[in-house]
């Protein structure tokens, strides 16, 4: 019986060496929370990451892909909890934040902290 297109296409083994490779390359053996994208462009930005532990929707990583710092927006947590842009009045005290944007699109994910720690929230989590 003579092989068809289709029957070189078909790989059995195909799912457990691209989960292989990903293990090795992308978790490195770590353990993740989630797999996080961007909202806007669905381009995968994280692969290991932590879940805040109040607040469902936000995760904290050491690395992401696709993503870069914009280290002329910086942030500030506000008198109301959220994030602010700082500003003259802000406190010579407070922790800054740097924007962190998705480098596909351009959409705003999270900030990092002056530890190099992501904070990201407005992600698409996944696993």
């Amino acid at each position: 019986m003579e092989k068809t297109a289709e029957d070189y296409m078909y790989d059995d083994q195909a799912d457990e060496r691209d989960a292989a490779w990903a293990e090795s390359e992308l978790l490195k053996g770590s353990r993740s929370d989630a797999v996080l994208s961007c909202p806007q462009c669905l381009v995968q930005i994280c692969f290991v990451c932590q879940r805040h532990a109040r607040f469902a929707d936000q995760f904290r990583a050491l690395a992401t892909k696709h993503c870069e710092i914009r280290e002329e927006e910086l942030f500030v947590y506000g008198p109301s909890g959220l994030l602010e842009p700082k500003t003259e009045a802000t406190p010579k005290h407070a922790e800054v934040f740097r924007l962190v944007e998705c480098s596909k699109c351009q959409a705003r994910v999270g900030v990092a902290d002056a530890d190099g720690v992501y904070h990201l929230f407005n992600v698409v989590a996944g696993m």
